[in-house]
């Protein structure tokens, strides 16, 4: 019975859905508080206190564990894990492996723009390594919103037994939030670039997915409607 009730909760498309599209809604509502604010105060009195907060975890051992965790969202490997799995994805699903370029691959491209936009300085204290190129919103938490978020979907929309998919999901998930985390941490990003990065990348994500969710259902009413047609003309 508990079976029964995750496989059918983790594959409603109703549930999918609408889930979504309130994250979409909110994701675009909060990052366009932020950027408002932004352009308005120049700097938030939250960065600090989280900053400060996140600081009080340093040591050289926590120094080592957010540079490894960082570079899970750096370009180059976010770049290596993008051409694996589109080498993957071309063997079962050419449309998956096309989405899912145009939503990494894109999502670069638009935080490449809002960075040269909004033209925020990275924070000068606390550095233990050192970035290029602007701070809102951020590229690292962006990129693996775009790349590891797509990769929760496809984990979603497999036949894997549902507490896999969950404990997937949850791991996936827990990357995400830990690569934003890091770059606080490092002291190369704001927590409202980070947070503007998370919501910038998970309305891209939702609209490329919505996109390829259209395809799907367009081709398999094609597939259906072509059988019948089959169907009736062998019963003739």
């Amino acid at each position: 019975m508990l079976r029964k009730r995750l496989k059918g909760f983790a594959l409603s498309p109703t549930i999918l859905g609408m889930t979504g599209m309130l994250f979409s809604i909110a994701c675009l509502y909060t990052f366009i508080l932020l950027s408002y604010d932004l352009m308005e105060k120049g700097s938030f009195l939250f960065d600090q206190r989280v900053i400060e907060t996140i600081r009080l975890y340093a040591s050289p051992a926590m120094d080592t564990f957010m540079i490894f965790i960082t570079e899970l969202g750096s370009k180059l490997m976010l770049g290596l894990l993008l051409m694996i799995s589109m080498i993957w994805l071309n063997r079962k699903n050419q449309w998956g492996m096309l989405f899912y370029f145009i939503t990494v691959a894109g999502g670069g491209l638009l935080n490449l723009s809002l960075k040269n936009f909004f033209e925020r300085e990275r924070p000068t204290i606390n550095r233990i390594i050192e970035a290029d190129g602007f701070s809102f919103p951020s590229g690292h938490s962006m990129g693996s919103m775009t790349y590891y978020g797509f990769l929760i979907y496809l984990v979603i929309r497999s036949k894997f037994h549902p507490l896999s998919k969950i404990g997937l999901a949850t791991f996936f998930s827990i990357i995400i939030l830990l690569i934003g985390m890091s770059r606080i941490y490092l002291g190369v990003h704001y927590p409202t670039d980070v947070i503007a990065g998370y919501m910038a990348g998970g309305f891209w994500l939702i609209l490329c997915i919505s996109f390829l969710e259209i395809i799907y259902f367009y081709n398999k009413n094609i597939y259906q409607s072509t059988k019948e047609i089959e169907k009736k003309t062998k019963g003739m």
